[in-house]
């Protein structure tokens, strides 16, 4: 009887040895919270977790995890021997196939996601730890329904994880960029993130590329190639920040000069275009998750800002090339 709780059907009551009544609940996930405003849950989200509170005492009831290719589009969670009464629920997704732990809690308030990360003088990762998605769904109601009815619930998720591409290109045909002259960083504190999915006790992390590599630009039909280097990041979720910035930092390791420091998350929201100028900027960093960033540098005074700075495709025109 009680493995009959985890299969869809009729909900009808059961009875447990204390007497309490059980009903059958269906969790189905959604992630259209990007920027193409389309479902991508099948396609992107391998494994859930699902975490259950009293939503009164914030108190945990029961946890309930999945993963596997049957996740798709007709994917529905169930979370077996809950009674009739509210709850909140709070979901990570992607946990199985990515480099984060969830502690566990006793309360909601003691509910923390967390960035693993390395130290030595300080924490720091520079490895691709995974996507990450977070969901939350209030107050739910859950009642004993007539047989052949389920308690449904749809939880929406974002996306936590986001890629960030940085390019260094050069323009003097004569120069060479190299990965191992720069030290190219993030600077955050948003290593740990609360029930709410909002950066809590602030951790002061650095993030170094999980790839970093040099690449050739072909400049003319005369064989002449421009260098670049390409470094690559994986950040946890952004937000709009009045102080602590986000930092992206560019040192030349041959002369210690830092060639480019630049509160990143504001150049972001710099472009977020005329489409989306409705938009808030929180949601705008919640829906986008793949950032490109170039930077054409000159070496003819030492290397500078030549041409601004372009971030997915759109062009910021600096009135002060020196960003520092």
């Amino acid at each position: 009887m009680i493995a009959g709780l985890l299969c869809l059907g009729s909900c009808r009551s059961l009875v447990y040895d204390q007497g309490q009544d059980v009903c059958e609940v269906a969790v189905r996930f959604k992630y259209e919270y990007n920027m193409k405003f389309a479902d991508a849950f099948p396609n992107e989200v391998h494994s859930v977790t699902m975490f259950v509170f009293d939503p009164v005492t914030g108190a945990f009831v029961t946890k309930a995890s999945d993963s596997g290719k049957h996740l798709d589009q007709n994917y529905y969670m169930t979370i077996p021997g809950l009674t009739k009464g509210r709850y909140d629920l709070v979901a990570w997704c992607g946990l199985a196939d990515s480099d984060f732990t969830v502690t566990d809690p006793k309360t909601k308030e003691e509910l923390f996601c967390r960035m693993n990360t390395l130290t030595k003088a300080s924490e720091y990762i520079d490895t691709d730890p995974g996507a990450l998605y977070y969901g939350y769904a209030e107050n739910v109601q859950l009642d004993i329904l007539p047989p052949g009815s389920v308690n449904t619930i749809v939880i929406s998720l974002i996306k936590n994880t986001n890629n960030v591409k940085v390019l260094l290109q050069a323009l003097n045909t004569g120069a060479q960029l190299t990965p191992e002259e720069y030290d190219i960083t993030i600077g955050d504190d948003n290593v740990l993130l609360d029930w709410k999915d909002e950066a809590s006790k602030p951790v002061d992390v650095t993030y170094s590329p999980w790839d970093k590599r040099q690449g050739m630009v072909e400049y003319d039909d005369n064989e002449t190639y421009l260098t670049a280097v390409v470094a690559e990041f994986t950040l946890n979720r952004l937000f709009k920040k009045e102080d602590k910035k986000t930092m992206l930092s560019v040192i030349d390791k041959t002369t210690g000069e830092k060639v480019i420091h630049i509160p990143i998350v504001d150049y972001f929201l710099l472009v977020k275009g005329n489409y989306n100028r409705e938009m808030g900027d929180q949601e705008y960093l919640d829906r986008q998750d793949d950032y490109q960033i170039t930077f054409f540098l000159d070496n003819t005074h030492g290397w500078s800002i030549a041409a601004g700075i372009f971030i997915n495709g759109w062009h910021v025109v600096l009135q002060n090339n020196n960003l520092d």
